[in-house]
């Protein structure tokens, strides 16, 4: 019924319309080598935002220049496997959530940790896992001390398995080298509706991972997650949507979109420049939003700070350098959701290209 016009009663409708939806557009982010990289990763297994499992906050900057080489202390809830490879395991219902830790050779050197990542991925991972991607995004993160590891993730599937896995490699700097392993995170259960909660499984174990992070030191510590010249220069980020409509009774269609960018310029003085501009089609009007804003950016440790004209902003960084693309990338999570929880970061990350 429609509503009742004033003074009298409710009418039946002439003609019900029929909106059936036809598709929905895809979702890019960086708009180019972006897309390639959050594919690359997995999408960041899903999109379940478990802030405080796992969750992650700015380190301690530890002592500067000290070098003490690597520690490995694996926590009492992992059993081992095998030599150099430990499990940690949570049973829950008919599902089976299972973290394994593998240990791999050091690989010489501190220098292009990007490079070395990109190398030992493809012969780790890539070999026994077809659809690994070759070239990998980049990520940082501090362990317990504050040394820097780097490392990538993406949501992989074995031949022979049901659920896809979460693989990720880490690099830590240790002295005169970088001290890998894998971490592997497995879901398995075979209940009706399984398939529907697989990729968002993984933030199960991460509270796992954070526990043993605890027990991982390398050196030197003291060092910001990225230098700041790593910084300097102008970024990108953006995504958009559409999804269309049409009318299983008169065969019209239409359709609704949105779309935005944000980009920074981060000067190597520490000036800082901000512009936003977004647009919202529905049913086939748009209408333009946008914002600008000056002020200045600093480092400290593993958070950006923008002091701005208009707002503040604090971001904790996720990951640097050179992307899928080819082009230098920029991972952030906004305050207010600092987390490594692998769902945070595919929900609130922002993942920026270098424009230049």
């Amino acid at each position: 019924m429609t509503p009742a016009p004033p003074g009298g009663p409710a009418v039946p409708p002439r003609r019900t319309l029929l909106w059936v939806l036809l598709g929905v557009g895809g979702l890019c982010a960086v708009c180019g080598a972006g897309a390639v990289a959050l594919v690359g990763l997995g999408v960041i297994a899903g999109t379940t935002d478990t802030m405080g499992l796992g969750g992650a906050s700015p380190s301690s900057t530890g002592s500067p220049g000290v070098a003490g080489g690597f520690a490995l202390s694996i926590p009492a809830a992992f059993t081992p496997v095998s030599e150099g490879r430990w499990r940690f395991e949570k049973v829950d219902g008919s599902a089976r959530h299972t973290l394994d830790v593998i240990r791999l050779g050091a690989v010489p050197g501190l220098d292009d940790p990007h490079r070395k990542l990109t190398d030992l991925w493809n012969e780790a991972i890539v070999r026994d896992w077809p659809d690994a991607p070759a070239k990998v995004l980049p990520l940082r993160r501090f362990v317990q001390n504050g040394a820097r590891a780097h490392f990538t993730s993406a949501t992989l599937k074995a031949p022979n398995a049901q659920h896809p896995s979460l693989v990720s490699l880490y690099l830590v700097e240790a002295d005169d080298r970088l001290e890998p392993f894998v971490l592997l995170q497995e879901y398995f259960d075979d209940s009706v509706g399984a398939m529907m909660v697989a990729k968002g499984s993984f933030d199960v174990t991460q509270a796992a991972v954070e526990e043993l992070m605890k027990g991982i030191e390398g050196s030197p510590v003291g060092r910001p997650l990225v230098d700041e010249a790593e910084l300097v220069g102008s970024w990108t980020s953006g995504s958009g949507s559409h999804a269309q409509y049409v009318n299983v009774i008169t065969g019209s269609t239409t359709f609704s979109a949105v779309a935005y960018s944000v980009r920074w310029r981060f000067d190597g003085n520490h000036a800082a420049a901000y512009e936003t501009s977004s647009a919202n089609t529905n049913l086939g009007s748009t209408t333009f939003a946008g914002q600008t804003d000056e002020g200045t950016w600093a480092l400290e440790h593993d958070l950006l700070t923008i002091d701005g004209a208009k707002f503040d902003r604090k971001y904790f960084i996720v990951g640097a350098g050179v992307g899928p693309g080819g082009k230098r990338v920029l991972f952030l999570m906004p305050e207010g959701h600092f987390s490594l929880s692998p769902g945070a970061i595919g929900f609130h990350g922002e993942l920026y290209e270098a424009s230049e």
